[in-house]
Parts: structure tokens; sequence; C-alpha cells
């Protein structure tokens, strides 16, 4: 009999059934709420997000709502952030309440409770203790906590990859393509992972090979052609704006291969990955457990895990990690689902194959799962941690600047290579001297012609009253038309470049 039977007609057994999800949002709620307030204690009760990167989001969804411009400014069209969905969303809400500063931090609590529905159904088979356990971990190791304090869309990116990967596994049995609504929902989210963050598509490209190899060949071809739909439509809009088909960030912050040099073209060829994957150990420690539930586990468990390893290494190839824990934090969360949801299968197996009393087989896995839990909880523990002094961090340097220019500067034309909180909390003509939001600079950047000609004539043409920098990005191409008026040092480095703002005339 059906061990979920009666679940809708017995509340105590329906309780039993969602106390995990329950229990690990109040968690998720509980930590939260304590690194809030934390940071409001550090930052004399302001609430600040702990990434600059958070108000290029918001500034774009308030000047969407207040003023039809997909622009950090008013005044213009810029393809400066990674995720298409997010801005929408900020805008909607915007458009409903005003620019609250708050609402970021709900919407990915939101979003973060979500992610925990999304893996319990992925663990419905499984006792409720061993959800728990799993669903904790996620909360904990991703972390969620640091991406609802971010105040950007990874929380909610996190949700998208796992229910498209759970909709993958579940697809890829005998009769799981023909279930009703199977391939719409494959499209819903497989669009939606990919219109939040372009890393999705290595999630999509994943799909696609595990579908392919279990001959769902309809189903890969949705997924495909669902994943390009986002990146596609914003590339003809960019396009026709004179902007780069990929967002401005994408181009600048990911991986580039100089094929001209051995070094380079074994990069190209997978060298990147497996560097990046020893720098790792949280994710080689992940990658590695996949793996083995790939090799060793049954048939009808290996798509998750599958899915977390390739889309692992292929993210490892091509982008970056870390920057308060959040690049890689979809593949952390990709992780602990697979082994949650594959591992009990696969240790029954080992425990049947074993003679009885046998106690190696038990050994072995504990000692796995030691070796794999140690990074990842000495990474969630230094998240909590570092979380509150890292909005700290922001308010010191970014959020400070942003109240400056507010001040002293309304109106004028500014040139900065940090442009979130300046461009929300101040309206000024931006020169954006990183790239995200000046194409020319972009332009320079990429060539590597941005020196000190180029700068002096970008920011004469502009008209730049006052500029902020950190001095060692530029100390190369300083021109001698910028007159040094003074410098800010914040307390300590934690998420900004550099702890030292160079002001110049």
């Amino acid at each position: 009999m059906d061990a979920t039977a009666g679940v809708g007609q017995n509340p105590r057994v329906r309780l039993v059934a969602t106390a995990p999800v329950l229990v690990a949002a109040l968690a998720l709620a509980a930590v939260v709420s304590a690194s809030v307030y934390i940071s409001l204690a550090l930052t004399g009760g302001h609430l600040v997000y702990p990434l600059d990167d958070a108000y290029i989001h918001m500034a774009v969804g308030r000047n969407l709502a207040e003023h039809g411009v997909w622009g950090v400014t008013r005044y213009g069209f810029s393809s400066s952030t990674s995720s298409l969905a997010w801005p929408l969303l900020l805008a909607a809400a915007d458009a409903v309440f005003g620019a609250v500063d708050l609402m970021p931090l709900a919407l990915n609590l939101i979003a973060g409770i979500a992610c925990l529905v999304v893996a319990s159904a992925a663990l419905s088979a499984h006792p409720p203790v061993w959800r728990l356990a799993v669903l904790a971990s996620i909360v904990l190791l991703t972390p969620l906590p640091t991406l609802v304090l971010a105040g950007m869309e990874h929380t909610l990116h996190v949700c998208a990859a796992l229910a498209l990967a759970v909709l993958v596994a579940r697809a890829v049995p005998a009769d799981g393509g023909r279930r009703r609504g199977a391939a719409l929902l494959l499209a819903v989210a497989a669009a939606l992972a990919t219109s939040l963050r372009y890393e999705s598509l290595f999630l999509a490209a994943a799909a696609v090979a595990v579908l392919a190899a279990h001959r769902r060949i309809r189903l890969a071809t949705i997924v495909a052609g669902a994943a390009a739909v986002p990146p596609l439509a914003y590339a003809i809009l960019s396009i026709a704006r004179g902007w780069y088909p990929l967002p401005n960030s994408v181009l600048l912050k990911g991986a580039r291969f100089d094929l001209s040099t051995a070094a380079g073209l074994l990069d190209a060829l997978g060298g990147r990955g497996l560097r990046m994957l020893a720098q790792a150990p949280h994710l080689l420690a992940l990658v590695a457990a996949c793996l083995a539930l790939v090799a060793f586990g049954r048939p009808g468990r290996r798509a998750l895990p599958a899915l977390a390893a390739i889309t692992a290494l292929l993210h490892l190839q091509f982008a970056d990690t870390g920057w308060l824990y959040r690049y890689e934090a979809y593949l952390v969360a990709l992780g602990l689902l697979a082994v949650g949801a594959s591992a009990p299968a696969a240790l029954a197996a080992v425990r049947t194959a074993t003679a009885p009393g046998d106690r190696l087989a038990v050994v072995a896995a504990a000692g796995l799962a030691a070796v794999i839990a140690y990074p990842l909880v000495d990474r969630g523990v230094r998240a909590v941690a570092e979380t509150p002094r890292a909005a700290k961090n922001i308010f010191d340097q970014q959020y400070q600047m942003g109240l400056f220019l507010r001040r002293f500067y309304p109106g004028a034309a500014v040139a900065a290579n940090d442009i979130g909180a300046i461009s929300y909390l101040a309206d000024v003509h931006l020169l954006d001297l990183y790239g995200l939001a000046s194409m020319d600079v972009a332009r320079a950047r990429r060539a590597g012609t941005l020196d000190r000609e180029t700068l002096a004539r970008l920011t004469a043409a502009q008209g730049t009253q006052v500029i902020a920098v950190y001095r060692s990005w530029f100390s190369q191409s300083l021109p001698a038309e910028w007159l040094e008026a003074g410098s800010w040092r914040a307390p300590e480095k934690v998420v900004v470049a550099d702890r030292v703002v160079t002001f110049y005339a």
C-alpha cells in the first residue's frame, strides 16, 4: 500500500508530511532574522544589502517602473544586469508598492521557502526525518540565508534550477514524459531558469543531454528551445539599442580563452574547469559524490546526480564561483538534493550486496559523508558569519558614496567603477568606468585599450564633475587631468574590491 495514501484525509499524517518543510522554513526565517538584526546594529539601523550589485537590480527595477527605462539611471538603456527576470519582478513590485528597500529581502524570503517546497517534493518518497535533514542542509550549506540577505535573483534562481532538475528526473522513466502537462512544465521551468541567470544554460544543456540519453528527444528539444527564448529575446532587444547581445556583466565577468597560446588552448579544452574544481573543495566533494551515485546508484535514481555533476563541470569551465558564495549556490543546492534523493537507495543496495554483519560498507559510507560535509559545513558557517559584516562593508563604502553624491552632486555627471548604490541612491548622469553601464568603456575594456588617453577622452566628453574609483584599478592609467581631492578608507575588506575609494575632480 502507498505510504502516502490517505494523506489528504488524515490531518496527523498530513502534518507529518509537511513538518520537514515547516521546520526548515522556520530555521531559514530564524537565521535571516538574526542576521538582519546584527546587520542593522552594525549599520546604525539602515537596511543595507551586502553586495553593491543588489542596488543595480533595484535601480533598474525602479527606473523601469517609474520611467519605462531599462537602465541603472533614468537617462537611457544600459545592459548592466545578468538577470532578466529579477529586475522585471522588482519593477512590478515597485509599481504596486513603490520603491521600498525591504522588497528584495521579502521576495527572497518567499523564494527561499519555495526552494524548500520544491526540494521536499523531490524527497517525498523518503522518511520525514531524512527529508528534514536534507532540507536543513540546503538551508545552511547552499547557503540560503546569505542569498536571501543579498537581495538579488540567486534564491529564486536556486528554486527554478531545482524545479527544472526535478522535472527532468521525473521525465526520465518510461512513463514520465507522457504525464499530463510534463512538457509544458519543463518548458516553463527552463525559460524561468535562464531568465533568472544565464548560468542556467549549463543546467539546460545537462538536461538536454540526460533526456537525450534516455531517448526523450521531444522533451530534450522542448527544454533546449524554451531555455533559449529569454536570452534570444533579450539579445534582439539589446542589439536594437546598440549594445552587445549578452549583458555587459556576463561578457566582462565570464571566462575568456586565449587560443593563441598553449595554456589558453588547454584551458578551453577543459583545463580551466578542472583547475576551478580543484580550487573549490565543496564542489569537488559534491561532484565526486554525484558521479559515484551515477556509477553505482540504482538506474531510476541516476538522473539527478548526473544533472548536478554535468552542470557543475560546465559552470566551472565557463563561469566563476564565490563573491559572497552566490555564483555557485545553485550548484551546491542541486548537489545536495541529488545526494539526498539518491544516496539512501545506493546505500541500501550496498548493504544488500555485502555480507550480513559486514561493517566496512557502513564505515566507508560514513567516511565519505564526512569528507563531503566538512568543506560544505565550513563554507556555510563562514557565510553566516560574514554576511552581516559584508552589509557593514557596503554601508561603509558604496552606500556612503551614494549618500554623498545625492547630497552634494544631484544631477551631476559622475564617473565611478562601482555603480549600484550610487545609481539607486543618487540621481546622476553616470559614466561606468568598469563598463557594466557604459558601452564605450566596455568596448575599450574588451579590446584592452582602456588607457590614460581613453579615460581622459571619455570623462571629458561627458563633462564629468566628480570621479570616485579604486585607484588601484587605474594606477597605470590615471589621466593628468584628474585632480585628486581625497579618499575614504573602509575599516575592513569583506566584499568590497578595495578598502580605499579615491575622489577626483
